[in-house]
């Protein structure tokens, strides 16, 4: 059975089209301002209605984006003016969205509708209109003005997920006061989109899992989860959607350097659980606060002239200078530790522990997600040796690593 969730920002509408009788009846309310605090991924099916905040909804785009990536599928309605979500492109009113619209295809969604019988802002309201989208290349257009712009695209192309998108046609406010065709076309959505939400287990099963790479809001970490070489392996978590995160949903946990560690450390049992669990964490940071179960780092210097690499087949394949730029400090070695990297005077640059718990934690201090953000090539081989080893860990290889 499907699971729906309904986005609500407490509008007049919102709240009147989930009360009994009404066609959101069935679908879970989520107030938008506590969406960080939600897993999103525990849905198939979400819906966000027109007059929803979009400053609200920007800064949970990577939410949204992971939700997709999971094969769910969005129903995305009205001004969706700070695109927030994957392929998303909205712009404003122009002239031919007050005229008729042309309905593009005999797409379920719009077969037996006519042009006339979906257009909600005639000429005469010129000030009730909400503009249009630019489809992402791949996605269905059925309905748009007579310029070629969508007001109604389905698009199963740029993400794992379905994204159903309209701008001009807003059913939710026009079923809400009253219109029967409103009524009887958001109906209409809302059944097509639930059946495509029963087939979201079959699309999660065929998409290899992704790294989920905590997202603090520093500049370099943004460039790295968006780099054209590394973006197609992390799914973005901002790190005030870490505590409802399912870390299971994800290959590994990639915690950069400059994350917020007071965050991590309020999440510190959650952390625990997930390498008792089985799970992964890959962690790059500069540890000076308690959120690791195990490992000491010391803000102290390394000899690179003396860079030793271990033989391990995540490294051994590597030189001292592909992994010897420089150390943001060094950790020292444990008994349930392999040192990977150091530099043989008791600084260590990275070790693998998978003796401490169920799950493994790979410890660094060389800060090559940092540096691949800023543009740099050095820092690219022991990235992609740390994903080729991911990567084996899955038994489904992504990408050319």
């Amino acid at each position: 059975m499907t699971r729906g969730a309904f986005i609500s920002n407490g509008v007049a509408y919102h709240h009147g089209l989930v009360q009994p009788g009404q066609p959101l009846e069935n679908l879970e309310v989520i107030e938008l301002g506590r969406l960080a605090q939600v897993d999103l991924n525990v849905y198939d099916l979400v819906v966000v209605p027109r007059s929803a905040d979009g400053e609200a909804l920007r800064a949970r785009r990577h939410q949204f984006a992971r939700f997709l990536d999971n094969g769910g599928v969005l129903v995305a309605l009205g001004e969706l003016w700070t695109d927030w979500f994957p392929g998303c492109r909205w712009e404003q009113e122009c002239h031919e969205d007050v005229l008729a619209p042309v309905v593009e295809c005999a797409h379920p969604l719009v077969a037996g509708y006519s042009a006339q019988d979906l257009h909600w802002h005639p000429s005469k309201e010129r000030w009730c209109c909400h503009g249009h989208l630019v489809a992402p290349t791949g996605a269905e257009v059925l309905v748009r003005n007579a310029r070629g712009d969508a007001w109604l695209y389905v698009d199963r192309v740029t993400t794992n997920g379905v994204i159903v998108a309209s701008s001009n046609l807003d059913p939710d406010t026009h079923a809400f006061h009253g219109s029967t065709v409103a009524r009887s076309f958001f109906d209409r959505l809302l059944s097509w989109a639930r059946a495509e939400a029963a087939e979201a287990p079959a699309r999660r099963e065929r998409r290899p899992k992704k790294i989920a790479g905590l997202y603090s809001g520093v500049h370099f970490q943004r460039a790295f989860y968006g780099d054209p070489e590394f973006s197609g392996e992390y799914a973005v978590l901002p790190v005030w959607e870490l505590e409802a995160a399912n870390l299971h949903d994800y290959a590994a946990l990639w915690v950069p350097r400059e994350s917020n560690q007071h965050e991590l450390a309020r999440n510190r049992s959650k952390l625990l659980q997930y390498l008792n669990d089985g799970g992964t964490i890959i962690c790059f940071d500069e540890v000076n606060q308690p959120w690791l179960p195990v490992g000491s780092w010391t803000l102290r210097p390394v000899n690179l002239d003396t860079v030793r690499v271990a033989d391990h087949s995540m490294v051994a394949h590597l030189t001292a200078d592909q992994v010897g730029w420089h150390s943001h400090g060094a950790y020292e070695a444990y008994a349930d530790a392999d040192v990977l990297v150091d530099d043989g005077e008791g600084g260590v640059m990275l070790l693998l522990d998978e003796r401490s718990f169920s799950g493994k934690l790979l410890l660094g201090t060389m800060d090559p997600d940092c540096h691949a953000g800023f543009g740099t090539e050095t820092t690219r081989p022991l990235l992609r040796a740390i994903l080729a080893w991911v990567h084996s860990l899955q038994r489904t290889p992504v990408g050319a690593f």
